[in-house]
C-alpha cells in the first residue's frame, strides 16, 4: 500500500515538474516574444529620431541662409536710403513721428511742407 501511495505522489510530483517546466517554457517564451516586439518598436522610434534630427539640421541652414538673405536686403535698402537726401529727411520724419513728435517739430527739423508732414503723421498713426 506504501508502494502505491509513493507511487501516486512520485507520479503527481512528476505531473507537477513537468507542468512547471512547461509554464517555465511558455513564460520564457512569452518573454522572447515580448522583448522583441519592443525591440522592433525602440528601432522604428530611432529612426523616426533620426529622421527629425536630420530634418531639424536641415531646416536650420535653409533659415540661415534666409536670415543672411534678409540681412543683405536690409543692409542694400539701409544703403538706398542714405544715399537718397530726400529719402534720408522723410526717414528721419517717419522716426520722429514713431518717437512721439508733433506736427511743428517735424516741419521744423526735417524741413518738410505742413501738407507732406501732416500726411507723414496720418500715415504712421494709421499703422499703430
Amino acid at each position: 500500500m506504501i508502494d502505491i501511495v509513493s507511487l501516486g505522489v512520485s507520479l503527481i510530483a512528476l505531473v507537477s515538474a513537468i507542468s512547471f517546466g512547461l509554464r517555465i517554457k511558455r513564460v520564457r517564451q512569452e518573454s522572447e516574444e515580448r522583448i522583441n516586439e519592443l525591440q522592433g518598436k525602440l528601432d522604428s522610434i530611432r529612426k523616426q529620431m533620426i529622421e527629425l534630427h536630420t530634418g531639424t539640421i536641415g531646416m536650420g541652414q535653409r533659415l540661415q541662409v534666409i536670415e543672411g538673405g534678409m540681412q543683405q536686403v536690409n543692409d542694400r535698402q539701409q544703403e538706398l536710403t542714405l544715399q537718397d537726401p530726400e529719402r534720408r529727411l522723410y526717414s528721419r520724419a517717419a522716426k520722429m513721428v514713431e518717437l512721439g513728435a508733433d506736427l511743428d517739430e517735424v516741419m521744423n527739423e526735417c524741413e518738410l511742407p505742413k501738407a507732406e508732414a501732416e500726411l507723414l503723421i496720418s500715415l504712421r498713426k494709421g499703422r499703430v
